[in-house]
């Protein structure tokens, strides 16, 4: 293994990414650091490595170089908020397009495809994947990462106009307000489409009665006899909104937890009704509060601008997300299919990466006991010219010429953040960063997470006070929050090594501060 000239400088983790794989970062690995240069997006990285622990991921920069590209694309976007929405337009069509050939792997009757006619598939959604998220992650992300660089300057240029023309409005009130995308995310629609049906069955006697009398493992064959159409209606909601918990390796959303969700709420004294209209009421409130604003300010085109990018760095945050995750859903039953034709298991493809598929399937050539040492432990590295995985003890003995940067979290009775979404809350931690946790939640209860994606939003909407200790004002907590009116603090350094399950803590999300309490 030839050395990397690694030891002089310090490595930092700039996120950590749990149930991942080599197979989805493979393509952006690269992109950050051989393909950004070349768009115009800063090439500060010269190097970068993932560190995969079997499932679970942290992505390493040498700090300064993080540092250096996270100023150069902050001070872009904050100077030439049009030339970054651009580039948020471009994501978002490439997102759309990815969707857009997924589904076309979904729909297809993959064990009759020929192994050319399965790569030929899987290569016309994968470019889209590889300009989405490689691009993606630079004006939505690393932009923003750690210091909030180009959120902060937001707020300074909003606070600075609410001085200049004398403005009453505090920039905290109206922050969230203005940030809020005119679009809806996925989630949002997940919502709504389940209040809808959950109306649905509620107003239909024999349906209503199926899921108030049986249990949930017998829901199903009891509805398709008593009602047809409210079990077509059924399978239709979870066949659309089933991929947004599968993030990268899945499982996807079983259909009982929606037969569970129904069940629990047509046994509770809700109505589904008044909650779906109180929901879109919510929603268009929201938006006639953001036009009164508008209109009010009085701001300036550039000012405008960076309102916008703002909307739509929060937009671009959660699309993305969902594409990828969407993507990744879909190629499963693909990956399934290869794997199954060459005697390999969808992990062991997901150890590969996505350049290795192609002549595994189409010349047999993989490494068996390379894919299985890569599940153990491994490591992928990029420079400006080169990619390499290292496994077993070439990982072992790479990671040994790493100097990482020094975290001191000392047990303190106080952490603060950033206030994303106003209130004081006290209540009990629970630290949930996978779906499996999240049978710990209770309603009232502190969710703490280092980060949050679509899967964790059923905790997410039981708790008292959201706190994450990555992300800024437009990450995908921060949004959620805000959707619930939650009072949330995002960007607190540590809070997932201080705090613990079962802490009692004071959330002050108006000042952006968290107390350990006796």
């Amino acid at each position: 293994m030839a050395k990397e000239k690694t030891s002089q400088d310090v490595w930092m983790t700039a996120a950590e990414i749990p149930r991942n794989t080599l197979f989805m970062m493979s393509e952006p690995i690269k992109f950050f650091v051989q393909t950004w240069p070349k768009l115009g997006l800063g090439g500060k990285v010269s190097r970068y490595y993932s560190y995969f622990d079997g499932d679970f991921c942290q992505m390493k920069y040498i700090r300064r170089e993080f540092d250096a590209q996270a100023d150069y694309l902050s001070r872009k976007m904050l100077r030439q908020p049009r030339w970054a929405i651009q580039w948020i337009a471009r994501v978002e069509r490439w997102s759309a397009i990815f969707m857009h050939h997924s589904k076309r792997i979904v729909r297809s009757d993959l064990n009759k495809l020929s192994n050319r006619r399965l790569i030929t598939l899987f290569h016309s959604s994968l470019k889209f994947q590889v300009r989405s998220h490689g691009v993606g992650a630079s004006v939505s992300w690393h932009a923003d990462a750690e210091k909030e660089r180009v959120t902060k300057g937001i707020w300074r240029a909003l606070e600075n106009h609410l001085q200049k023309i004398g403005s009453q409005y505090d920039v905290v009130e109206i922050f969230g307000t203005l940030t809020t995308p005119p679009q809806t995310s996925y989630v949002s629609k997940e919502e709504v489409s389940f209040l809808r049906t959950a109306a649905f069955i509620a107003g239909r006697k024999q349906a209503r009665s199926v899921f108030l009398k049986h249990s949930i493992d017998r829901i199903p064959e009891k509805l398709r006899v008593a009602d047809r159409v409210a079990y077509s209606r059924v399978l239709r909601h979870y066949r659309s909104f089933r991929w947004l918990n599968y993030q990268y390796k899945g499982p996807a959303t079983a259909l009982s937890e929606y037969l569970g969700r129904w069940q629990e709420l047509l046994k509770s004294k809700s109505s589904p009704v008044l909650m779906l209209e109180n929901n879109l009421q919510t929603r268009r409130a929201v938006m006639k509060r953001q036009r009164t604003i508008v209109r009010q300010l009085r701001l300036t085109p550039y000012v405008k601008n960076l309102i916008m990018l703002a909307q739509r760095m929060v937009f671009i945050k959660d699309f993305r997300k969902d594409a990828l995750f969407y993507g990744m859903h879909s190629y499963d039953p693909l990956l399934r299919e290869i794997g199954k034709r060459v005697g390999l298991t969808i992990h062991q493809i997901w150890a590969m990466n996505t350049w290795e598929l192609a002549p595994a399937l189409l010349h047999n050539k993989f490494d068996i006991d390379e894919l299985n040492a890569r599940q153990k432990e491994a490591v992928a590295y990029a420079d400006r010219k080169r990619y390499i995985v290292y496994s077993g003890e070439k990982a072992k003995n790479f990671l040994k010429n790493i100097r990482h940067e020094k975290t001191n979290y000392s047990a303190k009775k106080e952490l603060s953040g950033t206030p994303a979404c106003t209130g004081k809350v006290v209540g009990t931690v629970k630290i949930i960063n996978l779906p499996e946790e999240m049978s710990k939640m209770k309603a009232g209860d502190v969710m703490v997470a280092h980060n949050t994606n679509p899967n964790l939003v059923p905790a997410m909407k039981k708790a008292g006070a959201l706190v994450s200790e990555a992300g800024g004002l437009t990450c995908h907590t921060a949004i959620v929050a805000r959707e619930l009116q939650t009072p949330c603090i995002v960007g607190v350094a540590g809070v997932t090594h201080v705090l613990k399950d079962g802490d009692r803590v004071e959330v002050d999300a108006t000042r952006g501060v968290i107390k350990k309490l006796k």
